[in-house]
């Protein structure tokens, strides 16, 4: 027990004593010793209260601390699994499990991994992420000039976008791209970029369909985004020329 409580549990004590001796013996000096006693029970009370709101502080803050503490460890662990699974071993890009032979760009297989990764640390950051999907239709070349297409495109998405963004290769003729703290509007703004830079570059019969979704705007879930953008695009290839859609907000 606190030394001041069991002061003024005693203090208080005494006072009671005294108090009911003064009182059957008719003895004010008794009375003031008891009032005394009294004083320093209350004085003692409101020390003991005192610190025990201090202590209360004190322990609302370590709290805190401990929670920002728990915050910051939980990010740390997924910023490692993040760069445990996104980093790209030797081994793996030598069997081309991690880079498109082709085009040299990240494949399939890394893609959906990278979303989930981009929209789970945009959801601690509180930050937009925006997912591209790209599709070119060079009908009526060859199959040379199919890959000459794919090639000059590759390099296009290499020179126009930035070095954070995640730019995958998914099918013969389809690119992902996944733009970190970007919303819909940028995304859109880097698919003109690209429609645009394809046409000077390349013959006007190349055509570029896109499709744009964006978390949170469109959906929370990395596999929802997917889905929207997928929608997206479709619509935009239904239109038979070069077109950029963006998934509805409903």
């Amino acid at each position: 027990m606190d030394r001041r409580a069991l002061l003024g549990l005693l203090s208080g004590a005494a006072g009671i004593a005294l108090g009911a001796a003064a009182v059957a013996v008719g003895s004010s000096l008794l009375g003031v010793v008891a009032a005394t006693c009294a004083l320093v029970a209350a004085a003692m009370c409101v020390a003991v209260a005192g610190r025990l709101h201090e202590q209360h502080r004190h322990a609302e803050v370590m709290r805190r601390e401990i929670l920002q503490l728990e915050d910051a460890l939980l990010a740390e662990r997924e910023a490692f699994e993040s760069a445990t699974v996104l980093n790209e071993p030797a081994d793996a890009v030598a069997a081309g499990a991690v880079r498109d032979s082709e085009t040299g760009l990240l494949g399939e297989n890394y893609f959906e991994l990278a979303l989930e990764h981009r929209i789970a640390a945009a959801r601690r950051q509180l930050q937009p992420v925006a997912l591209l999907l790209l599709t070119l239709d060079a009908e009526g070349t060859t199959e040379q000039g199919r890959h000459d297409v794919i090639i000059a495109f590759a390099d296009i998405l290499r020179a126009t976008l930035r070095e954070s963004d995640t730019v995958c290769r998914i099918g013969a003729a389809s690119f992902a791209v996944v733009l970190e703290d970007t919303s819909e509007a940028g995304a859109v703004w880097a698919a003109e970029r690209l429609r645009a830079a394809l046409v000077r570059q390349r013959d006007a019969l190349v055509r570029l369909a896109a499709g744009v979704a964006a978390y949170p705007t469109h959906a929370l879930e990395a596999d929802q985004v997917l889905q929207r953008a997928r929608g997206a695009l479709e619509s935009a290839r239904a239109s038979g020329s070069s077109r950029v859609e963006v998934a509805s907000a409903d």
